[in-house]
């Protein structure tokens, strides 16, 4: 398995003027640059006892550990002065590693390439251009590398300007190439099938044209003209087409261009492609500016000639509809931040320039509000907590003026998929183990995310490491300068200051170390710090005699080994990237045994119960105290069991909002959306009406106080003065129509009213309510 790792964004900025997925970029590739400066628990019943005495030895060493120390495994210097660097670690039970350095013009297209091999886990390196063309003395010049997804063996690296694709079918053990075939192409992005492994299609921006090899790039067919843009072109997703070989792209038409009418249609053409596949996915779309397909859905971006812009919505590839988004301000762009369990999050761009995130319930069709004032700027200040379900942080501006360029920020958490959000809870104890006067909601922690000048790291986490969190962080009412590395072990219920300034952080052996740098992008350094108990106490280690600036402090993908690369620039001399490899198994003396593990329940502090999203999940993880190896084919155990339902697992439903800035309030009828009444349909006498709840998506809960805010049964017609009770139980005050009246669909009646019900009007549909 491999994933993303991004270290700064070459280029930076986003098109906002088109809908598009937040942070999608090729997997398995980090990227380096030294010209730009950003780069993109349980409940211990000993934790303070823990904290306490490990305070007041800060910096020295926890004598539980092994008294070996890490050793530098390796140290490469890319003798080519190049700014830029892409890393790709080839796969699981790998040890290669190909980096990729350049340089680019004015505009970020490369003008000189090398290209390296590793097959040590970056001990060593050596210069393989070479190897792909032995035949030609000039040097090539690499624009990227393509990866199939099916078989991490296999890489493609694209020459354009000699025509040539070079690809091993070994991770570089043996080299091939073919001459694009018709010579005439020129393409300039490629994208491998998600289910074929030597299908590709390829666009080429000078014709207009894509093109599909289902051989690798031996040949190539002509599949689709007038496609103007490698982003209006994309295989489908496996699992939502029949034989995985759909293709959908934007075609314009010539004749309205030339008129200035750009707009363009959705098409979708399958094996053995051509025009013979070709159909309009839904002639009812019609004209649209930008599309893509994440999971079920199939999101497309509108402009009406009043230039309003709309959201439409294709769910498990059915007809286009437009989403119902809640709010009375124009919509300017989209962006599709990520799909959770059944279930769309998309950050709108208003008109004045403020961006709101919305949720979906299952169809993405019904929206409603999360999270206003999000930040954006170059990046998102959005961040979903791997190994930990549910879980996200997000930066918001705080203003009380319609301009937010100059508004502070704060930081919020949520752990139920932005159902709600609240303030991170500060630590009580500072790094020196001093007490903190900090308490929400006048004081709490924010953290340097991806807009910051602060975002060395932005928040860290991983799935091989369920529960921690590290990120740099600030006390106060909002967010200031000067931050410190703060860890979470529960998953952001609880925070503790772990070291005092900036650092590049990772993690090895399944979350059993913690590697960090000091003054990361900043200062040179030669030591690195590491931590055995999830950063309760930390040891340093020389890494280097020569001081170096660290960009990148990089693992293989999944993190299951203990070798770390510290990616940087030596302080003096060159202005070579150097690659140092530190191996950080000589700490442990032995591998762990089953009493090495305990069991930890991810947990929500506002809930009595164990239960995040209607499910209890008691992950097996290894004990604070314990510095043993887990081990590359270490694999975690994982429990999971159904909650009982209670007002945690709901979300306001479309057309219901949370007033204000409360963040923990009640869910209220919404001002700005205008619900139809279903008794003006003739010969209506009964429809689903809405409590103002919805149950959050992902959320397997059942039974518990389910039916409280449950949808229910209204009747047409008549004009009670109130709901309609029992001696002892009260239906949900949920209509304001002065023809209905309601009843439950469940068997039960509820014993309480719920308390969400003031205000509320009936939702638009039964759909998904």
């Amino acid at each position: 398995m491999f994933s993303v790792l991004v270290l700064t964004v070459i280029g930076s900025g986003l098109a906002l003027a088109k809908i598009e997925r937040l942070q999608d970029r090729a997997p398995g590739i980090a990227e380096l640059t030294w010209e730009h400066p950003h780069a993109v628990g349980d409940r211990y019943f000993t934790q303070e006892k823990l904290l306490s005495s490990l305070h007041e030895k800060q910096g020295q060493r926890d004598r539980r550990q092994s008294s070996s120390q890490p050793q530098q495994s390796g140290k490469f210097e890319f003798l080519d002065g190049y700014h830029y660097g892409l890393i790709h670690y080839s796969g699981s039970e790998s040890e290669v590693i190909f980096v990729l350095t350049f340089n680019t013009d004015r505009y970020g297209y490369p003008t000189a390439t090398n290209l390296y091999k590793s097959a040590d886990y970056g001990r060593s390196f050596e210069n393989i251009e070479a190897q792909l063309n032995p035949e030609e003395p000039d040097p090539l010049l690499w624009r990227s590398f393509y990866v199939s997804p099916g078989n991490l063996n296999m890489l493609v690296f694209a020459s354009f300007e000699t025509s040539r694709i070079y690809y091993t079918l070994n991770e570089g053990q043996l080299w091939d190439h073919h001459d694009f075939d018709p010579p005439t192409i020129n393409p300039r992005s490629m994208k491998f099938s998600p289910t074929e492994d030597n299908w590709i299609l390829a666009h080429d921006p000078t014709n207009e044209r894509i093109y599909v090899s289902t051989n690798l790039g031996q040949s190539w067919k002509m599949i689709a003209e007038n496609v103007d843009q490698s982003s209006d072109y994309q295989w489908d997703e496996p699992g939502w087409d029949s034989d995985g070989s759909v293709i959908y792209f934007n075609q314009f038409d010539p004749e309205d261009r030339d008129r200035g009418n750009y707009t363009v249609s959705l098409f979708t053409q399958r094996y053995p492609f051509g025009a013979e596949t070709q159909q309009e996915f839904d002639p009812n779309l019609g004209r649209h500016e930008d599309f893509f397909l994440l999971g079920p859905y199939i999101f497309a971006q509108k402009t009406e000639d009043n230039d309003d812009t709309h959201l439409l919505v294709s769910y498990n590839r059915q007809p286009f509809q437009a989403a119902q988004i809640p709010t009375p301000y124009d919509h300017r762009s989209y962006i599709v931040s990520h799909i959770e369990e059944r279930q769309a999050l998309v950050i709108v761009q208003h008109e004045g320039g403020f961006y709101n995130l919305y949720l979906s319930e299952e169809t993405g069709v019904y929206f409603s509000l999360s999270l206003r004032d999000l930040v954006v700027d170059y990046a998102i200040d959005l961040e979903r907590i791997d190994g930990v379900n549910g879980t996200m942080i997000a930066n918001q501006y705080v203003r009380d003026t319609p301009d937010v360029t100059d508004a502070p920020i704060r930081t919020l958490l949520t752990l139920d998929n932005g159902g709600n959000w609240e303030l991170i809870h500060p630590p009580d104890l500072d790094v020196y183990g001093n007490p903190v006067n900090c308490e929400p909601p006048l004081c709490s922690l924010h953290f340097d995310m991806d807009t910051s000048a602060y975002a060395r790291l932005g928040v860290f986490s991983t799935e091989s490491a369920p529960g921690i969190i590290i990120a740099h962080g600030t006390l106060g009412d909002t967010l200031s300068s000067n931050p410190d590395l703060y860890i979470s072990r529960d998953g952001g219920v609880t925070w503790h200051e772990t070291l005092s300034g900036s650092y590049g952080a990772n993690v090895l052996d399944h979350g059993g170390i913690i590697v960090a740098v000091n003054d990361y992008h900043q200062v040179s350094s030669t030591v690195l710090k590491y931590s055995c108990n999830e950063g309760l106490s930390w040891n340093s280690f020389t890494f280097t005699d020569s001081a170096m600036v660290i960009y990148g402090v990089i693992t293989e993908p999944g993190e299951h080994t203990t070798n770390v690369s510290l990616y940087g620039i030596e302080s003096s001399g060159s202005r070579n990237w150097v690659v140092v490899t530190v191996d950080f198994d000589p700490i442990f003396s032995r591998d762990c045994g089953d009493d090495d593990y305990y069991d930890w329940l991810p947990w929500d502090d506002r809930s009595d119960t164990d239960c995040i999203l209607g499910s209890s999940i008691v992950i097996e993880r290894r004990n604070i105290t314990t510095c043993c190896r887990n081990g590359r084919d270490y694999v975690r155990e994982t429990q999971y069991s159904i909650c009982e339902c209670n007002e945690e697992d709901f979300e306001c439903d479309y057309g219901y909002a949370k007033p204000g800035e409360d963040l923990s309030g009640l869910c209220v009828k919404d001002p700005d959306v205008e619900l139809e009444d279903p008794c003006d349909n003739e010969g209506t006498t009964t429809y689903i009406a809405s409590t103002g709840y919805r149950k959050i998506a992902g959320d397997v809960c059942q039974g518990g106080d389910e039916r409280l805010y449950a949808p229910y049964e209204a009747e047409c017609c008549r004009t009670p003065t109130e709901p309609p009770t029992t001696a002892t139980n009260t239906a949900p005050t949920t209509t304001t129509s002065s023809s209905t009246s309601s009843k439950w669909l469940s068997s039960e009646t509820p014993t309480t009213t719920p308390t969400s019900s003031s205000g509320a009007n009936s939702s638009p549909s039964s759909n998904g309510m």
